[in-house]
C-alpha cells in the first residue's frame, strides 16, 4: 500500500451490496465507532490506486486484510472482500482464493 492508496470500507446488506462507505483512517477506533453504528455484519476494503498502476496485492496489503480480518472478528462483523482497484484493472482477494 503507497501513500497515495484511497482505503474505504464498505459495509454490505446480506446479500452484500454496499449500504454505505466509511473511509479508512489511521484512527481504527473513530473508523470502527463509525462502522458499529451502522449496524452491519460485513465489509469489503475498497483499495484505489492511481490509474496505470499494478492491481496485484503486495505484501502489506496482504497484511492489512489479515489485519482487519483479525480486527472485525471481536465486533461480530466480517470481511467480505478487499478489491485493489487500478484504473480499469481490479484483483479481488475473493476471487483469487485469498479470503
Amino acid at each position: 500500500m503507497t501513500d497515495c492508496d484511497t482505503l474505504l470500507l464498505a459495509l454490505l446488506d446480506t446479500d452484500w451490496r454496499p449500504r454505505g462507505i466509511v473511509p479508512l483512517q489511521p484512527d481504527w477506533r473513530g473508523t470502527f465507532g463509525r462502522l458499529l453504528a451502522m449496524d452491519g455484519q460485513w465489509l469489503a476494503l475498497i483499495q484505489q490506486r492511481a490509474a496505470g498502476t499494478s492491481c496485484l496485492p503486495r505484501p502489506d496489503d496482504i497484511m492489512l486484510t489479515r489485519l482487519l480480518a483479525r480486527r472485525l472478528r471481536p465486533l461480530d462483523m466480517h470481511l467480505a472482500d478487499h478489491v485493489i482497484q487500478a484504473g480499469p484493472a481490479r484483483f479481488s482477494f475473493r476471487a483469487e482464493g485469498l479470503l
